[in-house]
């Protein structure tokens, strides 16, 4: 099996999560880097992404595994083929599927746009309850990790898999508060639970 890193930007950010497993799949095929298939009636490549990532956010830190036995140089040969802005960053071969989807529990991003604010006053609160997507009141305060600025630009970390916080919802809260208009988020790093390939 391989797992690897790759990008998601450069207009990449706006496909959704089944068209980039499509693209993936693809590149494979195009870069002739065999991939086993799943058994049943309704065979499918077996590819694993991890968790989906809301349509317009960019990524750095997006991560795979594909059921392959190609021996060769994968960056190169994935990179050769694939559309812009998905590019692998790393690569590596692994015994087992690393369940991205589930090994990653937190996310870092930056954002710009968001007017200025105390980001310890913000970490301070107890609770801060939004309405989701679904219309439902949830708690997010949980799910923030880590909130601070560099320059005009800010960092937070939040929770991914079943602790998700999408960070166009964060960033919309943080506007609604603060004023500004978030601009350019970014993924910058998915942390894992254990020693998964990073």
């Amino acid at each position: 099996m391989i797992a690897f890193k790759y990008t998601k930007t450069d207009g990449a950010e706006y496909l959704s999560h089944l068209d980039l497993l499509r693209h993936i799949y693809r590149t494979l095929r195009r870069a002739c880097i065999p991939v086993n298939y799943s058994g049943g009636f309704h065979k499918h490549p077996r590819i694993f992404l991890n968790n989906p990532l809301g349509t317009g956010i960019k990524s750095a830190a997006e991560y795979a595994a594909v059921e392959s036995g190609f021996d060769g140089d994968f960056m190169e040969e994935f990179n050769k083929f694939s559309p812009s802005g998905v590019k692998c960053l790393k690569w590596a071969h692994t015994d087992k599927n690393p369940n991205y989807a589930n090994c990653i529990v937190k996310c870092t991003y930056s954002a710009q746009g968001i007017n200025k604010f105390d980001a310890r006053e913000l970490l301070e609160k107890e609770s801060i309850r939004i309405c989701d997507l679904r219309g439902r009141e949830v708690d997010i305060r949980p799910r923030i990790y880590a909130v601070e600025w560099q320059g005009d630009k800010l960092l937070f970390t939040l929770g991914c898999g079943e602790n998700n916080l999408r960070p166009d919802l964060f960033c919309d809260y943080l506007c609604s508060l603060y004023g500004g208009n978030a601009r350019g988020i970014l993924k910058t790093a998915s942390i894992m639970s254990g020693d998964e390939f990073v």
